[in-house]
């Protein structure tokens, strides 16, 4: 499982829904991923809060459950045949979306997003909501 950034933020903000969904994903004892794009977008975040340490403090909290994976070249390629695809469709999607799932298919992974229709665009991904 590969965990969205909106993901990591409605955990943050206690959600209800996200909390059972990380909890029937701890139950099941299938490995929990961040993505380094989604690193890259929890920093970003962070630095436009009000309270960036207060905020900082509470991703590295959770950031501790998670094993991140990386951007590699096979990734970033599958990501840019895809990108490059969908635009030509008419289709706007976000580069970092395209990242995260190019390295969720790259590793056999389901994406947890609150954001289905970001991903769902995407050959070959597997997404799940909460």
């Amino acid at each position: 499982m590969i965990a969205d950034s909106s993901f990591v933020i409605d955990i943050m903000r206690n959600d209800e829904s996200a909390l059972q969904k990380l909890e029937l994903i701890k139950t099941s004892q299938s490995p929990q991923y961040l993505t380094s794009p989604t690193v890259m977008e929890l920093a970003a975040g962070i630095s436009l809060a009000r309270l960036p340490n207060r905020e900082q403090n509470r991703i590295d909290i959770i950031m501790e459950e998670f094993q991140i994976l990386p951007l590699d070249t096979a990734s970033a390629w599958w990501a840019g045949l895809e990108l490059g695809r969908l635009k030509r469709e008419g289709m706007i999607v976000d580069p970092i979306d395209a990242q995260i799932a190019g390295i969720a298919v790259k590793h056999q992974e389901i994406v947890v997003t609150r954001n289905i229709r970001h991903f769902e665009r995407f050959k070959d991904l597997s997404v799940e909501s909460y």
